[in-house]
């Protein structure tokens, strides 16, 4: 390849990622500007509202911890579902991988009574092979059975929502409790903090970092990464070229469930400290949008997780102080999900702009 055809493949590279950055950024734009008639239409002002929940996220250094706090599960269920788009395969399971992983970790906290490095190791890798056990029976489903992954893991969504819940309501609700909840997890099964108090920042903050690097690392660096995104790209090319199409994608869709998983077990030894009816306000389904804003781009899965982290936190302090409704988050992260898939409109737009800019006069 000659260096002028090298030059040229960098900078294509370099506008599709631009491309895909404008579209984020103007989809995310659209959103707010939609929800800011909302929340006009309810006789509020919009941009008092927005000025809160700003605040209620980012305002003071205990707001910000806060947020990053909530930003964890949706990166770890953000990276979930891009490794296993990467392979083609739409992982819709995360939620229920989470919720697995969250009771394997749970129950290893409260039944064991280890030393703290490895209780705590132990708790996550409960975790992380629960949520990998529950991705594999969609995956064995789909290439024993054929089985759609989307149906597939659907299914199991309800089946672990409900396993769960008669778990912790059931067999190992703490005794007494006032409310639906497992016993709490042993000190020494507890993430430690890495900020001082009153601000509130985990371990599974670092944790997540380090996966979005390992992440990033799999899929560009290594050669099953390749595959991975070789059998997501061209399936049939992959096929000739020798890849093994079920292999990489069976692979994709347990290391998905792996990453759901410790979101699950981070969370429960983190910040719950146990296992309660109804914890997760949908991380895993959360996790959907963070990777389609960061187009699966590990490093760009940060910044969109932080951004719906951010948001559910300032919510909170919007509804208490201006009596708006949490759930119009919910609605602008749907418009942000329907105005990325408009992409291919905004892409004619952008291009369709370019190519008149380069017109002469």
């Amino acid at each position: 390849m000659t260096k002028e055809k090298k030059n040229e493949k960098k900078r294509d590279g370099l506008n599709g990622v631009l491309m895909q950055v404008a579209i984020s950024i103007i989809s995310i734009v659209f959103a707010f500007l939609v929800g800011g008639i909302i929340i006009a239409a309810m006789g509020e002002n919009p941009f008092k509202a927005y000025s809160v929940l700003i605040k209620g996220a980012v305002g003071t250094p205990v707001a910000l911890t806060v947020s990053l706090t909530k930003t964890v599960p949706l990166i770890l269920t953000g990276l979930a579902v891009a490794v296993a788009q990467k392979s083609r395969v739409f992982n819709i399971g995360a939620e229920g991988q989470l919720l697995v992983g969250a009771f394997a970790a749970g129950y290893v906290g409260f039944t064991f009574h280890l030393p703290a490095p490895l209780h705590i190791l132990l708790c996550l890798a409960a975790a992380v092979l629960a949520g990998m056990f529950w991705a594999f029976i969609a995956a064995f489903l789909k290439y024993t059975r054929n089985v759609h992954v989307v149906i597939a893991t659907i299914m199991l969504n309800y089946i672990a929502t409900s396993l769960v819940q008669y778990f912790v309501c059931g067999p190992f609700k703490e005794p007494g409790a006032t409310f639906n909840a497992t016993s709490a997890i042993a000190g020494t099964a507890k993430l430690p903090q890495i900020l001082p108090r009153p601000l509130s920042l985990n371990l599974g903050f670092i944790i997540a970092l380090v996966m979005i690097a390992a992440c990033w690392f799999l899929l560009n660096k290594t050669t099953t990464g390749y595959e991975m995104r070789a059998v997501g790209s061209n399936p049939d090319a992959s096929r000739v070229g020798g890849i093994n199409i079920k292999k990489n994608m069976f692979m994709a869709l347990v290391i998905s469930g792996a990453l759901a998983g410790l979101a699950g077990g981070i969370e429960v030894s983190g910040s719950l400290y146990r296992v309660m009816e109804g914890f997760s306000p949908g991380y895993g389904f959360n996790g959907i949008p963070v990777a389609m804003m960061a187009n699966g781009n590990p490093i760009a899965i940060f910044f969109s997780a932080f951004l719906l982290g951010a948001m559910r936190n300032g919510a909170l302090a919007m509804q208490i102080q201006l009596g708006i409704s949490q759930d119009i988050v919910d609605i602008i992260q749907g418009l942000v999900i329907i105005f990325l898939g408009c992409d291919y409109m905004i892409r004619y737009y952008i291009n369709h702009v370019r190519l008149e800019r380069r017109k002469p006069a």
